[in-house]
């Protein structure tokens, strides 16, 4: 499928360099203190590029070795900035490295890689910037040392920096984006917007680190956040495996009209970090981090509806980004929201089959007093002894937990349908099974195994809307079909007719699923509209 490409924004990381020991740094030293006083700045074209690259230093907290022909206690550590178009930028810490370092101060030993390999000493680079892609920063730093060098004209070897980096460089934080036109930001951050989908599935299952950042004081989405921990993230797309931030966030001074600026209109952006990993990214590794970034970027925009072809009236070109096509291999996924919707809603209807008055109390306490209590709060509220409320809470494990002597609802999404049920008084009327399977369109019979239920999840389908609607009920599939039998899709009537088979199975009447709306994507990823029974033909 044809995809937009994302841009870099942030990048941080170390590069370590140790084909020529310490001899950059020493030279980098002597550019500084004989060639600029402490300080130097020039401009240097690039490519078509100007770029104003400064040098400075601070002071360092490594202790020079005794052969080091140095003044003072404490080693320099250099500072290459560089500025090129736009936001384009670049800031370079040039550090020495060696085995054995001390503290200047406290001569305690300080950890550094070449205690641990072959090389005894080098330069760790720490770099970090924006708008530039990882490559840039390896490629761009000796052309800015060679530029500082020659204006004042002291000689530096033009292999220094240029060889390849060591393993243990390292990424520690990686962000790629797109910029979105505004009006799709409700398909993104909006009440049933693909972010907010994912926090009331998230948010309080055993086990997650969910957690959602919002804040709309300017205009919807100015800046939300939904952070995933790692077992989150493998959770959402199969095969990835960091903690990752989903960003939707407009510049600090939100735009009001849309007069040509493409700042009017969003970012959706996905960061890599550190800390929500507990461990760096190998520097080896970035293009499959760059891989896992796109995917999430994009499969995030597609769960929402959102076109993901670079279509100028969906994607807004900025001075970093450009709306063009990827050139690197993207993996789309299902929408997973309804899958665990599904399995939610089908635990929530087999818990309810056969509920107890006391077990009905305590769905009713819960949600009354706030969806947390202690198990005696409950005996308390309920008039129950603590032994009943223990095997009430066995009978409704899976939609309630008790964790820490604290009893709570699973998720979100199970509390809010069980208090919908409870402001209705429907876990006093009837089957409650039925009443939620009415409420959550599902059959009480036939668990995750029914023939419906496993075309949903061959296809990545799902019944839409309600039957009372004014346009009645749709059914959605996520899978890529054809109308052509010449295409290597699933063909479009072949899928229904399958449909029907399984509805049928599950002694439903196909009258019925032969009136529903149809939605469907082609074979470009593009959404398609219809009816279910024009499109049987």
């Amino acid at each position: 499928m044809t995809c937009v490409a994302t841009a870099p924004h942030e990048l941080e990381g170390n590069l370590i360099y140790c084909d020529h020991g310490l001899s950059p740094y020493w030279i980098l030293t002597t550019l500084l203190t004989r060639g600029y006083d402490g300080h130097g700045k020039v401009e240097v074209d690039i490519g078509g590029e100007t770029w104003t690259v400064s040098l400075t230093y601070q002071m360092g907290g490594v202790a020079p070795r005794p052969d080091d022909r140095v003044d003072g206690e404490r080693l320099y550590e250099l500072r290459i900035g560089a500025y090129g178009r736009g936001q384009r930028k670049a800031n370079y810490l040039i550090q020495p490295r060696f085995e054995d370092m001390r503290h200047h101060e406290t001569g305690e030993k300080i950890s550094t890689p070449f205690d641990h390999i072959e090389e005894s000493e080098g330069v760790n680079v720490r770099f970090g910037g924006s708008n530039l892609e990882p490559d840039d920063y390896t490629k761009l730093l000796p052309q800015f040392v060679q530029a500082l060098a020659s204006r004042a004209n002291i000689g530096v070897n033009k292999r220094y920096l240029t060889t390849r980096v060591h393993e243990m460089s390292n990424i520690t934080t990686y962000e790629r984006y797109v910029r979105v036109n505004r009006r799709w930001s409700s398909k993104l951050v909006g009440r049933t917007g693909t972010i907010q989908r994912l926090m009331q599935l998230y948010a309080e299952e055993v086990g997650s680190e969910f957690e959602l950042k919002v804040n709309n004081n300017d205009t919807l989405g100015y800046n939300t956040r939904a952070v995933l921990a790692k077992q989150d993230a493998q959770q959402l797309i199969p095969g990835h495996r960091h903690g990752k931030q989903i960003k939707h966030y407009h510049p600090k001074h939100v735009r009001t009209n849309d007069s040509g600026d493409s700042l009017y209109h969003p970012k959706l952006g996905v960061l890599l970090k550190k800390s929500l990993n507990g461990h760096s990214f190998a520097w080896s590794d970035r293009k499959q981090l760059r891989r896992e970034i796109d995917e999430t970027v994009l499969n995030v925009l597609y769960w929402g509806d959102v076109p993901i072809r670079p279509d100028p009236t969906t994607f807004i070109s900025d001075d970093h980004f450009e709306v063009r096509e990827t050139n690197h291999e993207v993996s789309l996924v299902s929408d997973p929201t309804p899958d665990m919707e599904a399995s939610q809603e089908a635990l929530l209807v087999t818990t309810l089959r056969d509920l107890t008055d006391s077990d009905m109390q305590v769905l009713e306490s819960l949600v009354t007093d706030g969806g947390r209590q202690h198990p005696q709060e409950l005996a308390n509220n309920t008039g129950r002894g603590i032994s009943t409320i223990y095997r009430a809470l066995d009978r409704l494990n899976g939609i309630v937990r008790n964790h820490k002597a604290t009893v709570s609802f699973i998720s979100k999404k199970i509390a809010q349908e069980v208090s919908g049920i409870v402001e209705r008084a429907e876990l006093q009327i009837g089957n409650a099974a039925d009443r939620v399977a009415k409420l959550l369109n599902i059959e009480t019979r036939g668990a995750a195994s029914s023939a419906w239920d496993k075309f949903c999840t061959k296809y990545a389908a799902k019944i839409v809307g309600q039957v009372d609607e004014a346009d009645g009920q749709t059914l959605r599939i996520d899978t890529l079909l054809s109308k052509l039998r010449s295409t290597p899709e699933p063909l479009l009537s072949d899928v229904l007719h399958e449909a029907l088979d399984a509805w049928h199975s599950d002694s439903r009447d196909v009258k019925d699923l032969r009136t529903f709306r149809l939605q469907w994507r082609n074979e470009s990823g593009e959404w398609c509209y219809g009816r279910v029974n024009p499109n049987l033909h």
